[in-house]
């Protein structure tokens, strides 16, 4: 998935798979000029909708301690896992969240 500008620029663009149940968001970008924008979460929206059309209950992506994990706790993803020092210096932390309730 991604979204460019009338220029043809790319401004965010993410990948990632399902499998299982369970979606896998391997890269999330946003351009530098286009964080805040809201363009980051209406793309990983999209990819939640996406994931849970293919029948998925929970979607899980990592990121650093260093990049975003602010903006992804915002839109209700929770620390499941870290690995200190990955890269060193900082934490790898790996988020979880979840599509719907288990229990239907």
């Amino acid at each position: 998935m991604a979204v460019r500008g009338d220029d043809g620029d790319l401004r965010v663009g993410l990948y990632g798979w399902a499998w299982g149940g369970c979606g896998y968001i391997e890269l999330l970008w946003v351009r530098d000029g286009q964080r805040g924008s809201g363009l980051g979460a209406r793309l990983l929206a999209a990819a939640g909708a996406e994931i849970r059309r293919r029948g998925c209950d929970q979607v899980v992506l990592s990121t650093h301690s260093f990049q975003a994990p602010g903006f992804h706790a915002r839109l209700g993803y929770q620390e499941c896992g870290r690995t200190p020092g990955y890269q060193r210096g900082h934490d790898e932390i790996q988020l979880l969240k979840q599509l719907r309730d288990h229990r239907r």
